[in-house]
């Protein structure tokens, strides 16, 4: 019995060997077709992507350049060309701007001066009025000549083809980057673009200074007429008194006597009369 005990441990040991040799077989076959498996995974991974690494580079276009641009430039617009009043050639001019015509007439004068100097003459060409609406180029060079410089304003003076000649008071050509001169009754004014980009006017200042002026006119004829007037009446004065004089009867002088010397008779008897009387 002891002995068919040991048969069935010996055999029941062999089963247990040969179970557990079975199973490591089929754990290492397992093992063994699962690295075939990954490494066949790999292999196709890695021929994949250099399948699509080459078509890629076979499907890439080629690399074209960008077409060169050509900048062409653009031409420049051409000046407007003005006529000009003063200088012809601005380039040198102490001052130069645009300077338009907005009276609504001709004008066949325009001069300029600085503070209390004299104006210069017409600075319009011979023959070559200043249109109504038309815009020329002012150009004109200040020199300041003499020993001391005068600090003043600039004076514009125009004169239009209907004989009518104003005063620009205010003409501050440091500042103007271009200009209009217009017109009411009394007096001119300009309406003008200062350097800072403003647009300007002096009509206000313009018409303060036609009424200074009509004042001051007024002033000025009141008395001559007063002055004449007086002068008038002394003459008549004078004229009255002498058709006075002239009028008065003139004094008579009494008759003056003259004496004269008797005849002078001797004592003697004169007898040398044909009549022979005697006379004494």
């Amino acid at each position: 019995m002891k002995y068919i005990k040991s048969l069935a441990a010996a055999a029941l040991a062999a089963v247990m060997a040969a179970g557990m040799a079975a199973c490591s077989l089929t754990d290492n076959g397992d093992t063994a077709a699962s690295s075939k498996a990954e490494s066949t995974t790999a292999a196709e991974a890695v021929t994949t992507d250099e399948e699509e690494a080459a078509e890629t580079e076979t499907a890439a276009p080629e690399e074209t350049k960008a077409p060169e641009t050509t900048t062409t430039e653009k031409p420049e617009e051409p000046k407007e060309e003005f006529k000009y009043i003063g200088e012809e050639d601005g380039e040198d001019s102490t001052y130069s701007f645009p300077l338009t015509n907005g009276t609504e007439q001709e004008i066949i004068s325009f001069a300029l001066r600085y503070g209390d100097g004299d104006f210069t003459e017409n600075l319009i060409p011979d023959g070559e009025d200043f249109a109504a609406d038309e815009t020329r180029l002012l150009n004109w060079t200040h020199t300041v000549t003499g020993d001391v410089m005068t600090l003043g304003e600039f004076n514009a003076e125009i004169t239009l083809d209907n004989e009518k000649t104003y005063l620009l008071h205010v003409f501050p050509m440091s500042d103007i980057i271009n200009a209009e001169i217009r017109v009411m009754d009394e007096y001119a004014f300009i309406v003008y673009e200062n350097k800072i980009g403003d647009t300007k006017s002096t009509m206000e200042q313009e018409e303060k200074a036609a009424e200074e002026d009509r004042k001051a006119e007024e002033a000025k004829t009141s008395t001559t007429t007063t002055v004449s007037e007086t002068e008038t009446e002394t003459e008549t004065e004078t004229e009255t008194e002498t058709e006075t004089v002239t009028e008065a009867p003139a004094e008579t002088q009494p008759p003056v006597v003259v004496e004269t010397e008797a005849p002078y008779y001797d004592n003697t008897w004169d007898t040398g009369y044909d009549d022979g009387a005697q006379y004494w």
